[in-house]
């Protein structure tokens, strides 16, 4: 009997390995931000999937760690199906724009938590004008990663060291468990569970 976390992890799993190998075998963006969060979960489930209760902290982290992955490429399945019709070299056209607007979620997101306040209304015009570049499938600029960090910084004011993402959690989670994120961990993708 395997426990519910794990149940849920290892259907997310079987339902987005293959999404999540391709964006890693094209050595995607997407994937080189999400790959911590992936990895921690990955272990943990090896380390674990044999056991009936979690430990509180593991079960804490495979919940959260889940619901990130499944919100994020939730978001990136939306654009790869809906806007690319599942061509992935399409999609990858456009892999830094979407990772700026799951940054900009993110941001938001911390940004609520930590009661930061920033210009609601000018973080929602930049990641529309992200979703214009996606949609309408313009040229992306070459510059847009500065342009975004530049925007960033005129809409948002904090303490950089007060920003903590949930990557950032997950990476300092996998060097813990002495995971080395800085390097693809060697996962083998179409085995079971």
């Amino acid at each position: 009997m395997m426990n519910i976390r794990l149940k849920e992890y290892h259907g997310w799993y079987v339902e987005n390995q293959a999404f999540f190998q391709a964006l890693k075998s094209h050595q995607s963006v997407l994937y080189t931000r999400l790959h911590p969060v992936y990895d921690v979960l990955y272990f943990l489930y090896e380390n674990n999937k044999d056991v009936i209760q979690l430990d509180e902290d593991v079960d804490r982290i495979m919940q959260i760690g889940l619901e990130f992955l499944h919100h994020q490429i939730f978001i990136c399945k939306i654009y790869y199906e809906q806007f690319f019709e599942q061509d992935l070299h399409a999609f990858l056209k456009y892999d830094h724009v979407i990772n700026d607007l799951l940054f900009i979620e993110d941001l938001k997101y911390e940004l609520v938590e930590q009661q930061i306040a920033y210009d609601q209304t000018l973080l929602d015009a930049l990641s529309e004008e992200l979703e214009t570049i996606i949609t309408e499938k313009k040229d992306v600029p070459i510059n847009l990663n500065l342009y975004v960090d530049k925007k960033i910084s005129e809409i948002v004011s904090f303490d950089d060291g007060r920003f903590h993402s949930i990557i950032d959690i997950f990476v300092e989670i996998g060097s813990t468990l002495g995971l080395d994120l800085g390097q693809d961990v060697d996962i083998v993708f179409g085995e079971d569970l």
